[in-house]
């Protein structure tokens, strides 16, 4: 059995010149189905919950405690982001366990396009006798067997996988790495004000380039982390693919799958309430001594 294994989330269509990756596509299916059951729930919502609104509510009053009691009431200020990273997370690693993602698989669009090769004019130009000779020899190939040949040179695979698990694409990962130090230091210049942001990440001024070193790792620490452990375990279920086998392994997708969203979110939780703390004899742009948001 040939496992195909690719770092990189894979084009499965073409929008013009946009490619549309297979991670993208788990992406945009698991932001319908959160979508969908939100507007499914809220349009009619009990009294006494029941049903998907039960399991909503109890997934979200689950979050918020662990918000509350992290971060004290202040908290409720970062619980819808902290609540949307997690729902997002379990939800696109779930989803990733479904049947069909991972084995269903469509002929390669850059062997039916020709654009695998698209870049190879430009390295050609650097030799004219290359150039000559690669046209030559493919002067009288129809197109499709040119691109055909030309992506079995850069190791291109006839087929690749429609759905692909979303947090396996290191691109989605970073980006929320980078909305959550967004949101740590946009709430930390909020309380603090942006002077005396910078004063805290000055003092002492000897550790002021280990504070941005620290600093400036926080999305790439979340994103990999993420990234690795569902990469990880793509591709432990594509070996386990047999019957009853990986019934076990599935299982333990499961329980990461959830430990991961909660080291996500959890951990933005916690640099944000490092980033919005007050010490005392500091002053506070937004709050005295850390402690007027708990009193809204």
């Amino acid at each position: 059995m040939e496992i195909h294994a690719s770092l990189k989330a894979e084009e499965v269509f073409f929008l013009g010149s946009v490619g549309i990756t297979n991670s993208m596509v788990m992406t945009w299916l698991a932001m319908a189905l959160l979508v969908g059951v939100s507007w499914s729930v809220t349009r009619n919502l009990k009294v006494v919950p029941s049903g998907m609104q039960s399991l909503l509510e109890y997934a979200l009053e689950f979050i918020f405690g662990l918000v509350i009691g992290s971060a004290g009431q202040k908290g409720r200020r970062f619980f819808p982001l902290i609540a949307t990273i997690f729902l997002f997370i379990i939800t696109a690693n779930y989803m990733a366990l479904l049947p069909g993602v991972g084995t269903i698989s469509v002929k390669n669009p850059k062997l039916a396009h020709g654009s695998a090769h698209a870049e190879a004019p430009l390295l050609m130009a650097a030799s004219a006798d290359q150039d000559l000779s690669v046209g030559a020899v493919s002067a009288g190939k129809p197109e499709g067997v040119r691109a055909e040949a030309d992506a079995a040179d850069h190791h291109e695979p006839e087929t690749i996988h429609i759905f692909r698990a979303a947090n396996a694409d290191f691109n989605m990962t970073l980006g929320m790495g980078l909305i959550a130090f967004l949101f740590i230091h946009g709430s930390g210049i909020r309380v603090h004000g942006f002077k005396g942001f910078l004063e805290e990440l000055a003092t002492p001024a000897f550790l002021t380039p280990v504070k941005i070193m620290i600093e400036g790792f926080v999305p790439i620490s979340l994103s990999m982390r993420l990234f690795g452990n569902v990469f990880g375990g793509e591709m432990l279920m594509a070996v386990m693919n047999w019957p009853l086998v990986g019934i076990p392994f599935i299982g333990m997708e499961l329980l990461f799958g959830f430990i991961q969203a909660i080291i996500f979110s959890m951990l933005t939780l916690i640099f944000t309430v490092l980033a919005t703390t007050v010490l005392p004899g500091h002053g506070g742009h937004g709050e005295a001594h850390g402690q007027g948001g708990d009193h809204h």
